[in-house]
């Protein structure tokens, strides 16, 4: 299909980074004649390394990437393949050896390949792979206007040979906070979480690898390297991120709620490194003694936020950041990337096939409906609970939830390619209603939980995510086609509604009792 006579484009797409990049291939792969434009402000190629946040990627961004866009043999050679998510405890006087930490993370990789991804490599490779396509690629160019009219958008955009209308029947928002459609419609909305972030980029290598020292401490993941993690040193109402880069460059931030860490003492480089000699010295030290180059630093108040409408039935759409953001705690960027993305697809297949018709009528309401609901749930897991987040015990039992509840309903969702199907989600509501429920029952008893602010001294232990029941074989059913998926997902829920008992009673005891653990199948190490 290609652009009718009364538009110069069949979509129109304002940002060309990660999320618009990969919504217009998306697109292409469902109708191959399809005209886009994307309109990006940044001009190509984008910087390596120092270019965005955003490295780390988890089941649902990856499986995306990899097959759904079938970039897998890029990510493979230009990226390095992730070693799950990692968190250390130093307790609140780390010492320097990591060793010494209580680690809580898996011994041998998980089935499902995650990625740390270089941002600015992998959206110089959308972009080429976009053009390549026939996509129309306006680099250096900033939108001036935007007149929204079902079917007929008309967007006055300006690059470096001056002022030009367009008019696209879908306009697309990926214009991240920027969230260009949001403040023209007006439909902001805020979140009772407030989180700050802090980041930058340093050209050497951090391997945390080298933090630890003795030999077994070395052998617990065999020849496995922790520095391909997502490794997260954790403090009461903070984390810091350090993730390797395949360019050799190292990524690392601090992520806080600023009821307990004050942005003042962390708003520069220089009072980030005295703050984390203080609190994670281990990671001042790297920083110190790496000899890098600090490539970039970064603030930004109060990242989450909400949107009260992102899908629309007047041909408009808002996708990843441009729409809502919940928290980088365990990587979820790139996951509501995904969906949005898929959810637009969807919208814009379904009009373009009805041509004028009701075919997919009310899908966006509903849609719209599914995302937020979505969002609400992942939102819950880190509002109020950033106080706990230096309890090992409590964050052992916080992890094993998460994770399970993830891969149990909306990460099977995903790969099932069931997250548009109306008529799926409508037959297993009762399900997905009953796994909500238990998230919020779950959530509720994290929260309280994390007033306590505890924070143990370290005693070197190891919780191997790979000996908890159910933990490998749930992440590997998100590989098995053959299952049905109503079945596999009723299973999955009432295997939830078991381990939520067990994790509710860890998280409200006294959490001191070794044999609490092992009554409830909790290993230790």
């Amino acid at each position: 299909m290609t652009a009718s006579m009364f538009n110069d484009c069949d979509v129109l797409i304002i940002g060309g980074g990660l999320a618009g990049m990969s919504l217009a291939l998306q697109l292409t792969q469902r109708t191959a004649d399809l005209s886009i434009i994307i309109a990006e402000r940044a001009t190509y190629p984008v910087p390596v390394a120092a270019h965005k946040v955003g490295e780390s990627t988890v089941e649902i961004g990856a499986h995306y990437f990899a097959k759904v866009l079938g970039l897998e043999k890029h990510l493979r050679q230009d990226h390095l393949c992730k070693f799950g998510l990692r968190f250390f405890f130093g307790g609140p006087n780390p010492p320097m050896d990591l060793a010494q930490y209580d680690e809580l993370g898996a011994s041998d990789f998980l089935p499902v390949t995650s990625y740390q991804i270089d941002r600015g490599i992998f959206e110089n490779h959308l972009a080429q792979t976009a053009r390549e396509r026939g996509i129309t690629v306006l680099d250096g160019c900033t939108v001036q206007s935007a007149n929204c009219a079902p079917g007929r958008h008309r967007v006055t955009l300006r690059d470096a040979s001056g002022e030009r209308s367009v008019k696209a029947r879908w306009l697309v928002d990926a214009s991240g906070r920027k969230a260009f459609l949001k403040r023209q419609l007006g439909l902001e909305r805020t979140t009772a979480h407030k989180n700050c972030s802090v980041w930058l980029r340093t050209s050497a290598t951090l391997d945390v690898d080298r933090w630890g020292r003795g030999d077994d401490w070395h052998t617990r993941c065999g020849d496995r390297p922790r520095r391909l993690s997502t490794n997260h040193m954790m403090g009461p109402g903070y984390w810091v991120w350090v993730i390797p880069l395949s360019s050799g460059a190292t990524s690392v931030g601090l992520v806080f709620d600023p009821d307990l860490v004050d942005v003042r003492a962390v708003n520069s480089y220089d009072h980030l490194l005295d703050w984390l000699h203080s609190n994670q010295p281990l990671t001042a030290a790297a920083l110190e003694d790496g000899a890098g180059e600090i490539m970039d630093f970064h603030l930004l108040r109060g990242y989450p936020h909400d949107c009260q409408r992102v899908f629309s039935d007047e041909q408009w759409a808002m996708t990843g950041e441009a729409g809502v953001f919940t928290d980088p705690f365990y990587s979820p960027g790139s996951d509501f990337i995904a969906m949005s993305n898929t959810y637009v697809a969807r919208l814009i297949q379904n009009d373009l096939a009805a041509n004028g018709g009701v075919n997919g009528a009310g899908d966006a309401n509903y849609f719209n409906q599914a995302y937020r609901l979505f969002f609400s749930a992942n939102l819950s897991l880190f509002t109020h609970q950033y106080p706990g987040f230096g309890d090992r015990d409590l964050m052992f039992a916080k992890t094993t939830w998460d994770y399970s509840y993830y891969w149990s309903v909306l990460a099977k969702l995903f790969f099932a390619d069931k997250i548009t199907d109306r008529q799926f989600l409508e037959q297993n509501q009762g399900t997905l209603l009953q796994a909500l429920q238990l998230n919020v029952e779950v959530q509720r008893c994290f929260r309280e939980a994390a007033t306590r602010r505890r924070q143990l001294p370290a005693e070197g232990l190891f919780f191997d995510q790979i000996r908890i029941p159910r933990f490998g074989e749930l992440n590997s059913q998100l590989l098995d086609d053959d299952a049905d998926p109503a079945v596999r997902l009723a299973d999955n829920v009432a295997q939830l509604e078991t381990l939520a008992g067990g994790v509710q009673a860890l998280a409200a005891a006294s959490l001191d009792d070794r044999s609490l653990r092992e009554a409830i199948g909790f290993p230790y190490g």
